[in-house]
């Protein structure tokens, strides 16, 4: 598995350990089922990260909320995850109909340890080699779907200016219509706040690309429009998962308080 993919296992660990708290906020009762033994042993190097992991909580519970918003409204929508890494939604959430996308390591390691018999909505997986496999070839098919939502999430940081383009390239040539959601983290939060746990990223092989001053700007040129962003330390005083007081809010974060959030983009909507 590649060293970016495994960060997957960060994201698993963060929601198994929500599961097994007094008051679950996610409740991902899937998490350790998909993190296996090897799973557990990586996330064993990143429990102790506490606000990094309550973000990545509340960024997993926020994109819980829009997605099951736009499941009420669309039933029958199609939830397509790029890096779909071990997320566990289309076993957890009500309606739709879920395609997950990822590395062929990625999609073995689900198939064999959450099958997707056991899935009680309609759910594809397809693998895909990113260095040498065109998105384009596997979405091609889902494109006349009518109502579309593209859940990135935890992908775009490793991906570089080039690479971000390629990919909303193909989303907005093949999906004239869609909803997406994703988390953006600009360069001044990445710089003030992300040290510690990146470091640890790094020591496992992922690396973080092109972090720029304006993330949303690639979004904005491409078409998409804006309709909400919640930054992650709002978030997790607002969740109770850390109390921030209002002079850390205000003058520790400051400016930068929507520095690392959850987007919610939509495109010809």
């Amino acid at each position: 598995m590649k060293a970016v993919s495994k960060t997957a296992y960060y994201c698993g660990g963060v929601r198994m350990q929500d599961a097994e708290s007094a008051k679950p906020l996610i409740g991902d009762h899937y998490a350790k089922r998909l993190l296996g033994k090897e799973g557990i042993a990586y996330w064993e190097e990143f429990k102790q990260f506490t606000r990094p992991n309550a973000g990545n909580t509340a960024r997993h519970y926020l994109i819980d909320s829009l997605i099951k918003k736009e499941l009420a409204a669309h039933p029958d929508a199609t939830i397509i995850l790029i890096g779909a890494g071990l997320d566990s939604r289309a076993y957890r959430l009500d309606g739709g109909k879920w395609i997950e996308i990822d590395e062929e390591a990625i999609i073995a390691h689900k198939n064999n340890t959450l099958p997707i018999n056991e899935c009680k909505n309609p759910l594809e997986r397809i693998p895909i080699d990113f260095e040498k496999e065109k998105l384009a070839d596997k979405l091609q098919p889902y494109s006349g779907r009518p109502h579309v939502v593209f859940i990135v999430e935890g992908v775009l940081m490793y991906l570089t200016d080039e690479q971000r383009n390629a990919m909303l390239t193909v989303l907005t040539t093949l999906f004239p219509s869609h909803v997406l959601f994703c988390d953006l983290m600009n360069k001044g939060f990445f710089e003030k706040f992300s040290g510690e746990i990146y470091q640890k990223l790094l020591e496992n092989g992922a690396i973080f690309k092109d972090i720029s001053d304006e993330p949303d700007r690639i979004f904005i040129a491409k078409g998409y429009k804006k309709r909400s962003v919640t930054g992650m330390p709002q978030a997790i005083h607002d969740l109770g998962l850390i109390r921030l007081p209002w002079f850390v809010r205000k003058f520790v974060f400051g400016k930068l308080i929507n520095g690392y959030a959850v987007y919610h983009f939509t495109y010809g909507l």
